[in-house]
């Protein structure tokens, strides 16, 4: 099996995420069906306001704004399941450990159980920058350990990964800024390709624990000082930041388990803006090249996309060049307005898990035929000419097209280095349920901890309320998830 540009064909068959007002996929869901807005202030405990917030952007050392799309508890963390000690625990950037609980749900969510895997040649590809957890210990010596460096270093943030699950492929965090984990799937997408894994996790992370770049972002003038981020609007006056974590797994098409592929990866590719007015600042032409590029290889038209997840982080510069680069190279070429739309109106802007944020939104849009809302646009951006470029941002949900066997779109992240990522995905035919192996007469629910059971109890009586039966749900959990210690019979 090939796909569009040639080489093994790319399946995503997993997806699970921790995002701001969202703790899973169907609370995600919930946000983005509701046009909700996750943005809030600093939670209390974060770090000392006092003396940091001021509204200048000439005042050193402080910042404006501290709004952000934040976790609601980004060090809770119960270290059992993955034979990790809690002394070593708390010197582990919580990046690591909430990747390693995405993952796992990644791996449940594709219908595969963790220990299946153990000892296989599975590719780990993280786009992470934050060094904020390591910083602040670095503040006070006495508080680190023997485990602080493997606890604090953005390699391991990967390679936790493929130590815990025993992954014998390519392990690495890349660090791109912004563009972070696109380029890290990108990597992925290529191996699978040729051949050098034929599963891969591709993930991104970030958690915000420090004033220190808010304060830098403030020097510079990018972030919102009023708190939203608003793509695409006349009123964008900067980005806000977030924190969260999104997981994919990815296989070869030919080795999927049936029922289990939610999407098809037509293309991701990468390039650089080389020299533009500034390192910060984006480039048209690097943008216009690697969209040519990508959309070059496939056997697609422009009508055949039905919408772009954009980079948008509401910025004066950035959005006006990202959507000239969109509308010249797919909205003059078709028959009706391309939609446009970016997630970071609902959760800020995650910065190098951006990327996959964004991927995870258009894979919703792609299942469900709906594109979700960007917020906040109550007029458009008056330096874009959207109705020349032949686009138009999604400011209300827009249904797709229904018919059609399945759907394809694009998603952009670049980093503020310069470097650009792009994916093509095509979200999977509509088909019938597989029909369950085996009826299983009960349902079997198991943690490494008590305390878990009750939360794992309520998420499947949540799954048995929206209509699942309860025999395909006790015949996948019985087939597709590890048997833990702790357990209880329904």
């Amino acid at each position: 099996m090939t796909d569009l540009n040639g080489g093994r064909a790319v399946s995503l068959v997993g997806a699970a995420c921790r995002l701001p007002g969202a703790a899973n996929e169907a609370a995600f869901r919930d946000l983005l069906d509701g046009a909700a807005c996750a943005v809030s202030p600093r939670p209390v405990g974060r770090w000392r306001v006092a003396g940091l917030l001021h509204p200048s952007t000439t005042e050193p050392g402080l910042s404006y704004t501290f709004a952000g799309g934040y976790l609601d508890d980004p060090f809770a963390f119960d270290p059992s399941p993955f034979g990790i000690s809690p002394r070593e625990a708390v010197q582990m950037d919580p990046q690591q450990r909430i990747l390693l609980e995405v993952v796992w749900e990644a791996l449940e969510n594709a219908r595969i159980p963790p220990s299946s895997l153990s000892g296989e040649e599975i590719g780990v590809y993280v786009g992470a920058s934050s060094l904020d957890h390591g910083n602040l210990h670095a503040a006070d010596p006495a508080s680190i350990d023997s485990h602080f460096m493997t606890g604090n270093t953005l390699s391991v943030v990967s390679n936790r990964v493929s130590y815990v699950f025993d992954w014998t492929g390519p392990s690495f965090t890349v660090d791109t800024a912004c563009s972070s984990s696109l380029v890290a799937l990108a990597q992925a997408v290529r191996d699978i390709r040729v051949g050098r894994v034929d599963t891969a996790v591709v993930a991104g992370v970030n958690v915000l624990l420090s004033p220190a770049s808010f304060v830098g972002f403030s020097r510079a003038s990018m972030l919102s000082p009023t708190g939203l981020c608003r793509p695409f609007s006349a009123a964008a006056d900067g980005f806000v930041r977030g924190e969260g974590a999104v997981a994919f797994v990815l296989t070869r098409a030919d080795l999927a388990r049936p029922g289990t592929v939610r999407a098809e990866i037509l293309a991701a590719d990468v390039n650089s803006d080389g020299r533009t007015s500034g390192i910060a600042l984006p480039g048209l032409d690097g943008q216009l090249s690697l969209l040519e590029r990508v959309y070059h290889g496939l056997d697609l038209t422009p009508d055949d996309i039905a919408f772009v997840e954009a980079h948008g982080t509401g910025t004066r510069v950035g959005d006006p060049i990202e959507a000239t680069a969109i509308g010249r190279v797919l909205g003059r070429g078709r028959s009706a307005p391309l939609p446009i739309g970016s997630v970071k109106s609902n959760i800020g802007h995650l910065e190098p898990a951006s990327g996959v944020a964004g991927m995870f939104k258009a894979l919703i849009a792609l299942e469900t035929r709906r594109l979700p809302a960007t917020l906040h646009i109550d007029e458009l951006n008056p330096l874009v000419d959207f109705e020349d470029l032949n686009l138009a941002p999604a400011s209300r949900t827009v249904a797709l097209d229904a018919k059609a066997p399945s759907l394809v779109a694009g998603v952009s992240s670049f980093g503020f280095g310069g470097t650009n990522a792009h994916v093509v995905m095509r979200g999977a035919p509509r088909a019938e349920p597989v029909p369950v192996a085996a009826k299983a007469e009960r349902l079997v629910l198991s943690a490494a901890s008590r305390e878990v059971l009750r939360p794992l109890a309520a998420a499947h009586a949540d799954l048995l309320d929206a209509g699942v039966a309860p025999a395909r749900l006790a015949a996948a959990v019985a087939s597709d998830r590890d048997l833990l210690k702790h357990r209880v019979v329904v």
